[in-house]
């Protein structure tokens, strides 16, 4: 019993999935930042008065190095106001990443499989 080992086909493979793989994750990533900057305008906990906290909730992701990051972020300079005082009660952004954290790694488990 023997088998024939082409190391051009094994390189080009490899790199092939390396190359979908870094696709596959970017992907997820925009999903992801589009999926928390929604649902963090659906569950903003303070009442809009001209709505540019709501509307200028951002999410994002970016490759720094080999991984991807996913950000949520304000884009009012007082979203640091809402977020740190009164005791969080108008606070968003963690809570949105808290909540949807363990349904982000999951799909991340699946794409990696």
């Amino acid at each position: 019993m023997s088998f024939k080992w082409k190391t051009n086909t094994l390189i080009t493979n490899l790199a092939d999935f390396d190359v979908k793989t870094k696709a596959s994750v970017g992907l997820y990533g925009d999903t992801v930042a589009k999926k928390l900057e929604a649902s963090a305008k659906a569950n903003r906990p303070w009442s809009d008065r001209t709505g540019r906290a709501r509307q200028s909730l951002n999410g994002d992701s970016e490759w720094v190095g080999n991984k991807v990051r996913v950000s949520l972020s304000h884009g009012v300079d007082y979203g640091i106001w809402l977020e740190l005082c009164n005791e969080g009660k108008y606070s968003i952004i963690m809570p949105t990443i808290n909540k949807e954290a363990p349904a982000v790694m999951e799909g991340l488990k699946k794409i990696l499989k």
